[in-house]
């Protein structure tokens, strides 16, 4: 489990780089021996504009994925738990939004709006919606949600989640912290 978070992490920290995500230039030449060797070139820089413009299409992927959760989520759980059918069209809504991002934006989009996910951000935003929205009925709303406790048992499948056993309960300040840097990384790449 460890050596596929190194995986996972080193994967990211090359896409920040352009190194993955880079343009492959077949080309290339080293020690005058062509074919023998692919080199990675950076794709050339864009432009404020339209980075601001991807910025825009993830955040209003990011939010429209949380508002998804969280009315979703609401409509159909029962004891605190969605229904396994609830979880695969969950999959299928982000699957489409990454596909959605990487066709309209790149693959750096794609990833951004991934890791603002897999790093608790779409949480934070679900239970921001459960703030706004506040419903009267008991479900997530201001007073009754799963970010007052101070401890959270079912974000496994985050980064400090996948460190710890399975249902170990996780700090709340960690979670935010994680999700603060999942969200620098993800501008920093989008």
């Amino acid at each position: 489990m460890l050596f596929k978070n190194i995986v996972v992490y080193g994967l990211l920290v090359l896409a920040t780089k352009g190194v993955v995500f880079g343009q492959v230039d077949s080309s290339a030449v080293l020690s005058g021996q062509s074919d023998s060797l692919t080199v990675f070139r950076f794709p050339p820089r864009e432009s404020f504009s339209t980075k601001l413009e991807n910025g825009g299409y993830v955040l209003g992927a990011t939010l429209l994925f949380s508002l998804f959760d969280y009315v979703g989520y609401n409509l159909v759980r029962g004891n605190n738990k969605a229904p396994f059918s609830y979880r695969i069209l969950q999959t299928t809504v982000q699957a489409a939004i990454t596909y959605f991002l990487y066709k309209e934006c790149g693959i750096n989009s794609a990833v951004s709006f991934n890791l603002i996910w897999w790093t608790w951000g779409t949480d934070i935003g679900y239970y921001g919606w459960a703030n706004a929205l506040n419903p009267g009925w008991a479900r997530d709303n201001r007073v009754n949600n799963g970010l007052q406790q101070r401890e959270i048992t079912w974000a496994w499948w985050t980064p400090i989640g996948l460190l710890r056993k399975k249902d170990s309960p996780i700090a709340r300040s960690s979670l935010i912290a994680q999700a603060i840097v999942g969200f620098s990384l993800s501008v920093a790449i989008f």
